[in-house]
């Protein structure tokens, strides 16, 4: 899950589009998978993630699920709501921080080379 995470951040400071949507966000999500945790923390226009942190139990938002599904979040290939219906997350956050997630997830997602057309 580290790797992903690095990706998605990466991905996040290079989409300059993404910036509106964390710009005045204040926002603290945990997202766990089986016993890792890592805490997603979007303020003042940045993302920042916490790997080793011993707070993650303070956070009112929460995302739990297996590492493919986590994988697929972080890389933007299937959308939080859907994961959370198919039963491969569970998502404890408020509707509002359950769409600005899905929103930023879904937007950093990794771009695919376009073909060639000769």
């Amino acid at each position: 899950m580290n790797e992903a995470m690095n990706i998605f951040l990466q991905a996040a400071k290079e989409r300059e589009h993404i910036r509106p949507l964390i710009q005045h966000a204040d926002l603290r999500v945990c997202l766990r998978c089986h016993d890792q945790a890592i805490q997603l923390i979007m303020k003042n226009g940045e993302i920042v993630a916490l790997y080793h942190s011993e707070n993650s139990e303070q956070t009112k938002n929460e995302i739990i699920g297996s590492l493919s599904a986590m994988k697929q979040l972080l890389e933007g290939k299937e959308r939080l709501r859907v994961l959370e219906q198919q039963g491969e997350l569970t998502v404890a956050a408020s509707l509002r921080a359950a769409l600005l997630l899905e929103s930023i997830f879904y937007l950093t997602k990794a771009r695919q080379p376009l073909v060639k057309i000769v």
